[in-house]
């Protein structure tokens, strides 16, 4: 075909325009390809899961209930039928084994190995934890499992084998030694080894070196374990974990019955692949728009002479689809290549430093590279429509004189933008009221093209406010509003790519808000305690002076430090004083059938919240024995709250952290383990508490309970979150007060690393700045007769380079703007449409309140622009270029 065999000599010819428009298109497949590919060697095969779980072991089995059981494929799933069932987890281990033999079919032999714990371990700074396998590392069955990397397995009670994260933590290594400071025994490292599954840190004993505790019983069989053997284990309460039925090779998937419905995630994979193909059409678009619009007016003189030979306006519109298909065929292939190496070269960072486990095998997803290749040539070819359209309209007079025609506003384009922002705000709307997250991220659709249309307008107002800003950054925001056929769509592709990223970190970001609500620590993160243990069936321990709790704190940033005072028996039976729910708040539904209406009443009502899932984890002292000196440093009451909370306790009262504990200023005082002996004291709600189940009650109240108080520990208001080794040291400390004594360091939840959200968020910022680099180059290439004019006229050789530096941060710098704005926008919507069920069914998880990921819009309001304009700078030469004289 003619037009292709032109588009490729124009390709040969232009090497370097050629080469930027190739890259503006590859950026987005390239990040797609990373993405899916890491997606998918991630995530393991059927294979690869049975052999992490299972080693080449058939099965796993627990024996869990003296009764029957449902499970579902994997085994991990379980419960028992009969509610009543008895469990079986601390039954000895010669009767479990005996029971499993039993139930398997002859000639099976097992392999016991004890559950994983936590082990109180001597480290350079002191004290810490690891967990322990207890398994014969020797045994080559568990190879999959858990695999023998160096050295040998231990073959004696005083041999272990570490992890790479282990043996760091511990600071040795093969032959060195590491000491249980609790029973004072060392042992020496004779093996490393590797779980592929978990690369954090740990230990491997041989089986009987610590007490014996429950666990997992390997299973190798005569032939494989299917569904129906497993069925009749859970008759007999046991669970199993089937490598035939996890292959699925065995007609487990046919309609079982008491079978545990798996967690299929479909929605929201459904979702996500949705905005991958949505990100990826709209990225190639809008990317390869300008590419080609700057290819086709540097041909503007080469298309006017085929105009003038007799070309029709068909030749000219299929030269530039030409340039689209080549060009677009070029970065699908470079783009693809690229990403697949970016993925297996990032193969163990992602696994040693993000997900802390090892990848599946060296593999591509054939079909989903296929598909991200083929949509970058189709979109690339329909992105070069509209210049081919353009030049199909080229003024021959025009195009040989080299008159640029001049841009204007497009005020029927910025209409038409405006009036997609509010059809797809309105279609939010709609979708928000309905509960259809389908309905919502069409109208982010629809919003974020209107988006779109709206950049050029945007140009051209910043060209009109820019008469004050310094000369290069007035001629690039003039530049800029000039070109906007290659200016607006470079913006509007960091905008496109920065959108989808900042949707979904918000919306990961208040999810994650939302689990450390419920997860409600009692103290601020990084403060210690040192309390004494609860007490036993002689009392409490001695206590210890204060200033012995003291030195055990020295290690840590310590910048204040409280006694803890709580409820002492004082010959009585009840040991405990604390606040209940008075009847007047109980909540007046009960679950079970309710009407719609009924749910949205009971979701509303603040009475029934407490019976709505909620997992609250507490540590450290929340319960106090106080006249109000501690309520700043443990309870974190402040101002005029912590004034009326030190009245109520002078009163003889109580103060509490839950709302519902308060009615008419009154709070009722129960004595557990006794007879029920029930008070009524002043009471008071302290919305400042740091912890919703925080309470302190005045001396006065518990000495008209009949009970006393005393010091049990103290509060270490810290400076800053302890580092491992200060945390090391103050565990060492800790265990010379003796075992009557407990304490801890408040720490965070422990987040998992999303991997889709980490890779949207890397795609963004490469896409952003790829964008912006070399729309940058495309632009000083176009404005090469510009920078030649300012050097004739006496400009400075540097003037180049704050051009440069200029445009690369006025594209990402307002994409990165436009592009917060609307994913916020967009991560609000989606979580405003999935809080909708906390407010129309009862029970439900807690709404999800809206939290702005401030890790990921410094990332992209502040270092993507300043990288990329620091590139412009780095990567632009200084000297302008000189036009040649006929």
């Amino acid at each position: 075909m003619i037009a292709v065999r032109i588009a490729r000599r124009e390709a040969a010819r232009a090497k370097g325009r050629a080469a930027l428009i190739v890259g503006l298109i590859m950026l987005p497949v390239l990040a797609l390809s990373f993405v899916a590919v890491v997606l998918d060697q991630f995530t393991l095969t059927p294979a690869e899961q049975a052999d992490r779980d299972l080693g080449r072991f058939d099965a796993t089995l627990r024996w869990v209930v003296d009764g029957p059981v449902r499970q579902d494929r994997s085994g991990v799933r379980w419960e028992p039928v009969h509610a009543d069932a008895r469990f079986q987890f601390d039954a000895p281990a010669a009767d479990v084994e005996r029971a499993l033999l039993a139930a398997l079919p002859p000639g099976s032999t097992l392999v016991h190995t004890e559950e994983e714990r936590g082990v109180a371990v001597s480290t350079p700074a002191g004290r810490g934890g690891l967990p322990a396998y207890l398994l014969d590392l020797a045994d080559p069955r568990f190879a999959g499992h858990i695999d023998l990397v160096r050295g040998r397995a231990p073959g004696k009670d005083s041999e272990a084998a570490l992890d790479a994260a282990a043996m760091r933590r511990l600071g040795t290594g093969l032959g060195g030694t590491f000491t249980l400071p609790d029973d004072k025994r060392t042992f020496t490292v004779v093996g490393e080894f590797e779980r592929p599954d978990n690369l954090s840190g740990a230990m491997v004993l041989r089986p009987g070196t610590l007490p014996a505790s429950p666990g997992t019983w390997y299973v190798d069989t005569p032939e494989p374990l299917g569904w129906d053997q497993v069925r009749r284990l859970n008759e007999r309460g046991i669970t199993a974990g089937s490598r035939a039925v996890l292959l699925g090779g065995d007609g487990s998937g046919d309609g079982e019955e008491g079978m545990l419905a798996p967690l299929r995630p479909a929605s929201t994979r459904l979702n996500l692949a949705v905005l991958a193909v949505g990100m990826a059409v709209l990225e190639v678009v809008l990317l390869a728009g300008p590419a080609f619009a700057v290819g086709a007016r540097r041909r503007r003189r080469e298309l006017g002479l085929v105009a003038a030979s007799g070309g029709t306006p068909g030749h000219l519109r299929r030269i530039v689809l030409a340039d689209g298909l080549v060009l677009g065929l070029a970065a699908a292939v470079a783009g693809t290549v690229l990403g697949i190496a970016a993925a297996l070269a990032a193969r163990p960072l992602v696994a040693q430093y993000v997900l802390h486990a090892r990848p599946g095998g060296l593999r591509v997803p054939p079909a989903e590279l296929l598909g991200v290749a083929l949509l970058a040539v189709v979109t690339g070819v329909f992105a070069a429509l509209a210049p081919a359209v353009t030049a199909g309209r080229t003024d021959v007079l025009a195009a040989l004189t080299g008159r640029r025609p001049r841009a204007r506003a497009g005020r029927r384009l910025a209409a038409a933008g405006l009036a997609g922002v509010a059809l797809g705000a309105a279609v939010v709307a709609w979708g928000i009221t309905g509960s259809a997250a389908t309905t919502v991220l069409a109208g982010l659709v629809v919003a974020e093209l209107g988006l779109v249309l709206s950049t050029p307008a945007v140009l051209g107002g910043l060209a009109r406010l820019g008469g004050g800003l310094p000369l290069a950054a007035r001629i690039a925001v003039r530049d800029a509003a000039r070109n906007r056929a290659a200016a607006s769509p470079a913006v509007s592709a960091v905008m496109a790519a920065v959108i989808g990223s900042t949707a979904i970190a918000t919306y990961q970001a208040s999810v994650e808000a939302r689990m450390d609500a419920m997860y409600g620590t009692a103290l601020p993160i990084g403060y210690a305690t040192v309390v004494q243990s609860p007490p036993g069936k002689d009392g409490r321990p001695e206590p210890l002076p204060t200033d012995r709790l003291r030195e055990a704190l020295a290690p840590l940033p310590v910048a204040s430090v409280t006694e803890v005072r709580a409820v002492t028996c004082l010959g009585k039976g009840a040991c405990d004083l604390q606040p209940v729910r008075p009847e007047e708040n109980g909540c007046p539904y009960r679950m079970g059938e309710l009407t719609p209406a009924q749910q949205r009443a009971a979701a509303a009502d603040q009475r029934c919240a407490d019976t709505a899932y909620v997992f609250a984890g507490t540590t450290g002292p929340v319960h106090i024995v106080d006249d109000g000196a501690a309520l700043g440093p443990i309870g974190g009451l402040s101002g005029a709250d912590l004034e009326r909370a030190r009245a109520v306790l002078a009163a003889g009262g109580v103060v509490v952290g839950d709302p519902l504990k308060v009615y008419r200023g009154q709070a009722t005082l129960v004595t557990p383990q006794s007879t029920g002996e029930v008070l009524r004291v002043p009471g008071y709600y302290a919305p400042t508490a740091y912890s919703r189940e925080f309470y302190a009650i005045s001396p006065q109240a518990v000495a008209k309970a009949g009970l006393g108080s005393g010091v049990i520990g103290v509060v270490a208001a810290t400076t800053r979150r302890p580092t491992t080794a200060e945390s090391d040291a103050f565990e060492q400390r800790l265990a010379q007060l003796g075992h009557g004594y407990g304490g801890e360091i408040v720490k965070p939840r422990t987040r998992t690393p999303v991997l889709v959200v980490l890779l949207f968020a890397l795609a963004a910022a490469v896409v952003a700045l790829g964008a912006a680099g070399i729309a940058t180059g495309l632009s000083a290439v176009d404005s090469r007769a510009d920078h030649a004019t300012l050097g004739a006229v006496g400009a400075s050789p540097g003037l180049r380079r704050r051009l440069a530096l200029g445009r690369a941060g006025l594209i990402a710098g307002l994409g990165a703007v436009l592009g917060v704005a609307g994913g916020l926008g967009a991560g609000a919507a989606v979580l405003a449409a999935l809080n909708r069920a906390s407010v129309t069914t009862w029970p439900s998880e807690p709404a999800a309140p809206f939290t702005l990921p401030w890790s990921s819009l410094a990332i992209v309001l502040v270092a993507v622009p300043l990288t990329a304009m620091a590139a412009g700078w780095l990567l632009t030469r200084s000297r302008l270029p000189v036009e040649r004289r006929l």
